[in-house]
């Protein structure tokens, strides 16, 4: 990816926001901060 790229997941608690976030940056190859 070129540039900065900025994704945000709003998530409420026990909702696996945090794994679907892992995944994605995983994916996306970038890094995930909680």
């Amino acid at each position: 990816m070129d540039g900065r790229t900025v994704i945000t997941i709003g998530r409420e608690f026990g909702s696996g926001g945090h794994e679907i976030g892992m995944k994605l940056a995983e994916r996306l190859g970038i890094k995930c901060y909680d």
